[in-house]
């Protein structure tokens, strides 16, 4: 049974070196919600017991939380990072549309808006012109990374961005 959600509007297809990937079938109006992540939450500790394949499509949802799939193809777990992303999130687990995606284009959000860990940290190659890199569990914390995703940040992470800002005035 598939825990995760996917619009109708996109398919899971492949991504050349990035593996899988969702690209859009229809026309995706900005602030559309396209993707729903779903699973069940383990702490920080859990999740380095998890194989290799979870552990990958896990999504941090609060500092020491993290929601993981329990299905292999779960359609939601194939959106790709990229650090100049059309997707954003609404509350912890759901992603919407940044801006208009036409047909053909790959759906994706950066990692950064989510993770805080080091648990998913990798080299980038996701061939953007503002391409960071790497993903690094800290880059939440760049001032123009936080201007350039403001309000797609996850909820817990948006809290800690807030919180931080309030004390540093």
């Amino acid at each position: 049974m598939q825990v995760g959600w996917l619009t109708p509007q996109a398919e899971v297809r492949n991504a050349g070196l990035k593996g899988q990937g969702v690209y859009a079938l229809a026309r995706i109006l900005a602030g559309q919600t396209v993707a729903a992540f779903g699973g069940h939450i383990v702490t920080a500790d859990q999740l380095h017991e998890l194989p290799g394949w979870q552990l990958e499509r896990s999504l941090q949802v609060d500092h020491q939380l993290f929601l993981t799939t329990t299905e292999l193809e779960d359609p939601a777990d194939f959106i790709n990072h990229s650090c100049q992303a059309n997707c954003g999130f609404l509350g912890s687990n759901m992603l919407r549309s940044m801006k208009d995606i036409e047909i053909g284009e790959e759906l994706s959000f950066d990692y950064a808006m989510s993770d805080s860990a080091p648990y998913d940290e990798f080299e980038c190659h996701c061939g953007s012109p503002i391409c960071r890199g790497q993903v690094q569990a800290d880059a939440w914390k760049g001032p123009e990374l936080q201007q350039q995703y403001a309000g797609y940040f996850s909820a817990y992470l948006q809290h800690q961005i807030d919180d931080e800002t309030r004390h540093a005035h």
